[in-house]
């Protein structure tokens, strides 16, 4: 009989506002899921369709207007004792998106890489200290002589393995990519990527990897989540979505994705979703529905009927 796998992240109607209370504008509307201990969630969309914002509230940057954020089976989002908050701010860490302006430029790599500890109140000597970072700056593959110099002295690639230490040097449980490869040249996209994919491995890590291109989350993620407009609209593992995309924004996002033969990008349909082309009747509106053990979609009640037939 197979062990119930952990759910060490649930989120239950997230809705997340910006504006005024008279005029709120609403960046993630009742979004709904989990993230299993040691898996790879893929949050993908669009500039603007709210991933950035769900992976902020989680982490407690941004404060939710309705449902629940849940870590470990403990609340997390709203009011919170001061030990919890503690505990939250050591157990989940972010590696943020632009890894030059994510940096304290006037700082020293050995301060940026350790300032969590200080804020945490880690009761580490200055020896100690000094040699775990040493050691952290090692395991993202730079050398520990880098703490003595300023982010201004290092590569794009390099300031991102220092963002990637500075989080991991906390040895929290999960960790929030928010596009980590984004701001990347392409040679050095893969090295980020298998680097995090080896710290998974040797420190038992949860990611939730926010991006915007599906052919990247395919190869790191296990399962990967499709938002539009503050809205997730399917979720199911990597393969699954590939194979039998029904959503019709996934399938745009699918077929934006490059071939890599000449011949086949210049035949391929270039899909274009318009949500004001489906009409919804007051008794045929979508919901959340399991189509397929695991893979859930954003559908109407005749959607759903259409999309079973393709199975």
């Amino acid at each position: 009989m197979a062990t119930e796998r952990k759910k060490l992240v649930e989120i239950q109607d997230l809705t997340v506002q910006f504006g005024s209370r008279r005029h709120p504008f609403t960046a993630v509307d009742k979004v709904s899921f989990h993230i299993f201990q040691g898996e790879t969630l893929g949050l993908v969309g669009e500039s603007g369709s709210g991933k950035t914002t769900i992976g902020r509230a989680i982490i407690r940057i941004h404060p939710t207007a309705g449902g629940r954020v849940l870590f470990d089976g403990r609340q997390i989002n709203g009011r919170i004792s001061r030990e919890l908050d503690r505990e939250v701010t050591r157990r989940i860490q972010m590696i943020f998106q632009d890894p030059m302006a994510s940096l304290n430029e006037r700082a020293k790599v050995d301060y940026i890489v350790s300032e969590g500890l200080y804020a945490n109140n880690s009761h580490l000597t200055a020896e100690e200290r000094r040699e775990k970072v040493a050691q952290t700056l090692l395991d993202v593959g730079l050398l520990p002589e880098f703490s003595s110099r300023f982010p201004h002295e290092f590569s794009g690639g390099q300031c991102q393995r220092i963002g990637i230490a500075r989080a991991i040097i906390m040895e929290p449980d999960f960790i929030i990519a928010d596009e980590p490869i984004s701001a990347l040249d392409v040679s050095i996209r893969a090295q980020v990527l298998n680097l995090l994919a080896d710290l998974q491995k040797a420190r038992g890590l949860t990611y939730l990897f926010v991006a915007h291109d599906l052919s990247v989350v395919r190869f790191i993620c296990d399962r990967i989540a499709v938002i539009h407009k503050g809205k997730i609209v399917e979720l199911a593992e990597s393969e699954q979505l590939f194979a039998h995309p029904f959503h019709p924004y996934t399938r745009a996002l699918l077929s934006a994705i490059p071939q890599p033969d000449p011949i086949a990008e210049r035949k391929k349909k270039l899909l274009v979703y318009d949500p004001a082309c489906h009409h919804y009747s007051p008794e045929n509106q979508p919901a959340w529905e399991e189509i397929y053990p695991g893979h859930f979609v954003l559908a109407s009640g005749d959607e759903l009927e259409t999309y079973k037939k393709q199975l």
